[in-house]
């Protein structure tokens, strides 16, 4: 009688320990779903928070093109008069000859194209369809060459000194605004025209009895902007890349 008691005993010591061991393991395994679900969301979070600054950077660019324009055009015109002065040509027509037809300027260009672009692209938001006029009536110009190529030139000129750091300093606000690291934070100008920003998330472990305690990694992704045609048409600006730290 009392081997079997102590027999019993010694069974039901071995289904307590068997049952705390098994519960044990089970606790790990759903800290570890719990961090792979964690993980995932701070990954979507990642590449949610490097597309939207990719996004902010574009939207950066064109929202500077309008006064850009219309310096241009004001530059260009008087350029074209210089030189119709300096050839002795007469810049008026003469009073028997019919006038010449102006030509359209870019910003009526545009308003042209957005039209035309409206049924096209009627899925599309209107700031989407004027951003596309934007870029296609400014690649048209830049084909033409007017006054020895004055608008790549612009471009070109404002890209490197205003509109870069424009577009860095919307990419970083973005990141911080969406819980994202500035560390090796980077944009790149440009790829295929689009602009690319890679950012970092941090990610932290639960931990449990010691698991995963204190285990951080920051999740790095990077996203692309819309296409940009025009700034395919400037020499030298494909795959440049700066820090957003």
């Amino acid at each position: 009688m009392k081997k079997f008691k102590s027999y019993l005993n010694n069974e039901q010591g071995n289904i307590a320990l068997f049952v705390i061991g098994l519960l044990s393991v089970m606790i790990i395994l759903f800290v570890l779903i719990l961090n792979l679900a964690g993980a995932l969301i701070v990954k979507e979070q990642a590449i949610s928070t490097s597309q939207q600054a990719a996004l902010a950077a574009t939207a950066s660019l064109y929202e500077d093109l309008p006064d850009f324009i219309s310096d241009y055009e004001t530059k260009l015109k008087e350029m074209l008069a210089e030189e119709a002065e300096e050839e002795g040509g007469e810049t008026e027509p003469p009073e028997e000859a019919a006038p010449e037809e102006e030509e359209d300027t870019i910003a009526e260009l545009i308003e042209k194209e957005v039209n035309n672009l409206s049924g096209e692209m009627a899925e599309y938001s209107l700031n989407e369809i004027q951003n596309e006029a934007i870029d296609r009536v400014l690649s048209s110009e830049m084909d033409k060459g007017l006054g020895g190529g004055l608008l790549k030139k612009m471009l070109n000129n404002e890209m490197e000194y205003r509109w870069i750091n424009s577009m860095k300093e919307s990419a970083r606000n973005t990141i911080l605004a969406n819980g994202g690291e500035l560390a090796g934070a980077q944009m790149t100008v440009f790829d295929n025209g689009q602009v690319v920003v890679k950012s970092s998330k941090e990610a932290s472990a639960i931990g449990y009895n010691g698991f995963f305690a204190g285990a951080v990694k920051n999740l790095t992704k990077s996203s692309k902007g819309p296409e940009i045609l025009f700034v395919q048409k400037l020499a030298g600006w494909e795959g440049r890349t700066y820090s957003l730290e």
